[in-house]
């Protein structure tokens, strides 16, 4: 999903949740507009907490951290939808979503992601849309996606991908899954570039047998 379908998706949440109503002192940071069931946090230089449990639909925009650290959301549980937008970290560290068994959107566009723990995305049961969309990430971890059953739609466009044998698992596992994939174009090497990652055939790859079946 694209920025403009994020913000119409937000916008409904808004309007579904009811603008007259406020939550409860200390449940909603200073950097935070809050409603019943979602929030939006633009330029905090922190990861903001003391959300209310139940909300449902998290926004992070410009937020100043520089890394997504195991167990940044243990305190929503209950999120069904999470976004990160232009912000400054730069990687993901493994079991940073823990705790998020209901969350089934996951939006990470547009921010300075070069790196990703294989286990970030770890325990994320319920996921059926994940973006990683306009990044800066040359490859993926094999094993990114294991355990994720549930995905309907994944987008990796936007990403300056290396397509070399690091990418050779995700060329594998993309016809194995019953799953929309948005790729994108590769950046490098040059015999290679600007071509999309979806054209591209893995047995023209000369890389070291890959075992362990796909993630």
């Amino acid at each position: 999903m694209g920025g403009a379908g994020i913000l119409l998706l937000l916008l409904l949440a808004e309007l579904g949740a009811g603008a007259a109503w406020r939550p409860p002192k200390g449940k909603c940071p200073l950097s935070c507009s809050c409603s019943k069931d979602s929030a939006l946090c633009e330029g905090s230089p922190d990861l903001p907490e003391s959300f209310s449990p139940t909300l449902l639909s998290l926004s992070l925009v410009r937020i100043g951290v520089t890394q997504l650290k195991a167990g940044s959301f243990l305190k929503v549980p209950s999120l069904h939808l999470l976004l990160f937008t232009f912000n400054s970290f730069s990687m993901i560290e493994d079991d940073a979503f823990a705790g998020l068994s209901h969350l089934q959107y996951l939006f990470i566009e547009d921010n300075e992601i070069g790196s990703i723990s294989k286990n970030a995305l770890r325990g994320l049961r319920s996921l059926t849309h994940l973006s990683l969309a306009n990044n800066h990430l040359e490859t993926l971890p094999r094993f990114l996606f294991r355990g994720l059953e549930t995905l309907t739609h994944v987008d990796l466009r936007g990403n300056p991908f290396q397509c070399d044998c690091r990418v050779l698992w995700l060329l594998q596992w993309i016809p194995s899954v019953n799953a929309s994939v948005g790729t994108g174009a590769c950046a490098g090497p040059t015999a290679l570039a600007y071509m999309q990652l979806g054209h591209l055939d893995p047995k023209t790859f000369k890389c070291r047998t890959i075992g362990g079946g796909f993630p």
